[in-house]
């Protein structure tokens, strides 16, 4: 065949191409223009690969990606499939930049039997290899069920369209997802949106930003504080819950945001917040912790929290907005815990054990010679909490660094972010730490 019958077979390929839902949402999340697909014409049998990959730009900084193609075979993944996205991770490692994929899947191409296990298995091998290397955002915009899922659950960040299936196995909920979304192409934007807050991989010098306004927004609680100090329109939270973990910009710098915000944490926030804690430490993001808790509710909740701020070696900063008693101090809110400063609004206190409980061991004299102690134990405690538990007491110990005003907060976090911007710290030598599970 001469060259014109070879460039019209090229183009009849490529054109046959053209309309793939999978391709069009990753041209939505790259930069115009500059998608490259990798393997495009990469065929499964007498069908296009199931997937589409490539790279681009995200806000002109490099990113890989891939979207599954559920028009072919429902997106199943088997052999040719697998070989496109473990390109992608490759390609992602070699040049340390992000990955995205986008999930529309109904999980492994049942036909291919081993060979399609196989190709998962090296899959969740290349993406495990990966994490904390580079940030991984699952986007899940249609089905991602089965062996499909475990990939997409194996990311940094898992962003769901809201009426997507996300699950294991049939019957199951679905799974719980870092942030939901109104649709699939809401979801592709979240995932840019979280781009622009991640570096690139963790050897990466932070981006700082411009911001317009310095100003705090009025806040006396731990309820809106993190919209309250961070810079505007810049905050997406991860996952939901009375305790928040938001990535955001305070003063142009990127930092991980949490509010310990329950009376006891439970389980499920420890290992929420935990989980968080670890994502920023691995990218070098700082944490910025506003505590207002009295300990936790389990003490597998308490190891799993107080291991991931002991572990974290990025900059840490604590605000003690309300109580910070026994546990809750111990694993999160003292130097001691790992913690490069400790400010604290002048109501919040500090203590070893909480006010109800310490008058019945500290002022049961007192609580004894009350006429109604069933009335007055709570005016009791208040007192309890007010005299022996004083931020002021802490910060002349040396146990707070400060005592503020709640509209100084950010000021006083811009100035610290940019003072420890440069924090390095050596740990001694291991494969990993034993973390509770």
């Amino acid at each position: 065949m001469n060259m014109q019958d070879q460039l019209q077979k090229l183009a009849d390929a490529v054109s046959a191409l053209e309309g793939s839902k999978a391709r069009a949402r990753l041209l939505q999340l790259f930069d115009e223009g500059t998608f490259v697909e990798i393997d495009r014409l990469t065929r499964d049998g007498d069908k296009p690969a199931e997937a589409v990959a490539g790279y681009g730009t995200v806000d002109g900084s490099p990113v890989y990606a891939f979207a599954q193609d559920r028009d072919v075979c429902c997106g199943a993944i088997g052999r040719a499939q697998g070989a496109k996205i473990r390109r992608v991770y490759e390609l992602a490692a070699q040049n340390g930049a992000p990955v995205v994929g986008v999930f529309d899947s109904d999980g492994a191409k049942l036909g291919e039997g081993i060979d399609a296990m196989d190709a998962i298995a090296e899959i969740l091998l290349a993406s495990n290899n990966l994490s904390g290397v580079v940030p991984q955002i699952a986007v899940v915009a249609g089905a991602c069920v089965g062996s499909s899922a475990i990939v997409a659950a194996s990311a940094d960040v898992v962003v769901a369209a809201k009426d997507a299936d996300y699950y294991l196995n049939p019957g199951d909920e679905n799974a719980v997802a870092s942030v939901v979304a109104e649709d699939a192409q809401a979801a592709i934007e979240q995932a840019r949106g979280l781009l622009r807050l991640l570096p690139a991989n963790n050897l990466a010098v932070p981006v700082a930003y411009e911001f317009d306004n310095a100003a705090m927004g009025a806040c006396e609680e731990i309820g809106g504080v993190i919209d309250a100090v961070a810079d505007a329109d810049t905050v997406i939270r991860l996952g939901e819950g009375a305790c928040e973990t938001a990535l955001a910009r305070v003063g142009g710098a990127v930092c991980g945001l949490v509010t310990l915000a329950e009376e006891k944490l439970s389980c499920c926030s420890s290992s929420r917040v935990a989980r968080f804690v670890r994502l920023c430490d691995g990218f070098s993001i700082p944490v910025v912790t506003f505590v207002d808790a009295a300990g936790f509710a389990g003490l597998k909740g308490a190891a799993k929290v107080s291991q991931a701020y002991a572990e974290a070696t990025t900059a840490k900063i604590t605000v003690i907005v309300g109580k910070a008693y026994g546990a809750a101090y111990i694993a999160v809110a003292g130097k001691s815990a790992g913690a490069d400063a400790v400010l604290a609004w002048p109501t919040a206190t500090v203590l070893p054990l909480a006010p109800e409980a310490a008058i019945h061991i500290f002022w049961k004299e007192r609580l004894a010679a009350m006429s109604n102690p069933a009335e007055d134990r709570k005016k009791l405690a208040a007192e309890y909490a007010q005299t022996e538990g004083s931020v002021f007491t802490a910060a002349a110990e040396g146990a707070v660094t400060d005592v503020i005003a709640p509209a100084e907060t950010k000021a006083k976090l811009m100035a610290m972010l940019e003072m420890l911007s440069s924090k390095r710290v050596t740990r001694l030598p291991k494969k990993h730490a034993n973390m509770q599970l």
